[in-house]
């Protein structure tokens, strides 16, 4: 009994939302993601790296840019509206059906984003490939410079807005009991010494830092086992029965902070999308730098 309950602990809260390079190989040996699938298509991987879709990828998979999901100018939740997002995952070839797939070549960094963002449109049946693109080349497997011709998706939003956080949400957040917010950014942007172009340096009263790569094991970098990661979040005061608010520059490092939490059985997230870039760049809203 006593194992058993050890076991349980030990596993993730939702185990579906990170799928291994063997399933991944798997699904494209079988045709999972083939062209010619259509509309129907049961599997779509998406590769969001920064660079080197043409040179080779896993194959079967289409390529959406890690920038083309937020929306700098669209205040103050900065998303796509939902006709843009309708529109860019019916190219995509992903419909209301389809198990979506999402690699990046940096451990989520960009992946995690589409995660967070399809659950906020109301699509949750994705998920990241653990170890991304650094896991399946060490590992050799198949790539592909092949461009998969894929058929228009049938995609409805239905936005789910507990996912989001507006810098009205995050201030009236702070020092609230029942309510973390977490600062997924590195030290140096916390203590304003690395301001990436953002007028002002700091961080947000209450804050605590989770830096996002700290959820990672190395050199793969695929996500720690749901042990560590509870350990993680548990020794900062971080409980599942919170509300957690997380936000980096520009929701990218938060959204991993997100997704880790929720594998691990948080289901109370928020991502503050306007993030540092906003909080930063306005006057009007506190900060707070380290002495």
């Amino acid at each position: 009994m006593l194992l058993l309950l050890a076991l349980l602990a030990s596993m993730y809260a939702h185990p579906e939302q990170l799928v291994e390079t063997d399933w991944v190989a798997a699904q494209t040996a079988s045709g999972g993601n083939a062209v010619g699938r259509g509309n129907d298509a049961a599997v779509r991987f998406v590769d969001m790296r920064q660079t080197g879709y043409a040179e080779g990828h896993v194959p079967g998979a289409v390529y959406l840019s890690p920038t083309a999901i937020r929306d700098a100018k669209n205040a103050p939740t900065f998303l796509p509206t939902p006709d843009a997002f309708r529109e860019m995952m019916a190219r995509l070839g992903i419909s209301d059906t389809t198990r979506v797939i999402v690699y990046d070549e940096r451990g989520g960094i960009y992946a995690a984003r589409l995660w967070w963002i399809l659950n906020y449109f109301g699509h949750a049946n994705v998920a990241l490939m653990n170890g991304g693109w650094i896991k399946w080349t060490a590992e050799n497997r198949q790539t592909t410079t092949e461009t998969p011709a894929v058929a228009a998706g049938t995609f409805t939003p239905k936005p789910q807005p507990r996912w989001l956080a507006t810098a009205r949400d995050v201030a009236g957040a702070i020092n609230k009991p029942g309510v973390k917010i977490v600062d997924a950014r590195t030290t140096a942007e916390i203590e304003g010494k690395d301001l990436r172009s953002i007028k002002r340096g700091g961080f947000i009263e209450s804050s605590i830092p989770v830096y996002w790569e700290d959820l990672l094991d190395l050199p793969q970098r695929t996500f720690k086992s749901a042990d560590e990661l509870k350990k993680i979040y548990e020794a900062r005061g971080i409980v599942p029965s919170q509300e957690v608010i997380a936000y980096c520059q520009v929701g990218m490092r938060a959204s991993v902070d997100l997704f880790a939490l929720h594998l691990i059985g948080y289901d109370k997230l928020r991502n503050y999308y306007g993030a540092w870039e906003e909080w930063g760049n306005r006057d009007d809203l506190p900060i707070v730098k380290k002495p």
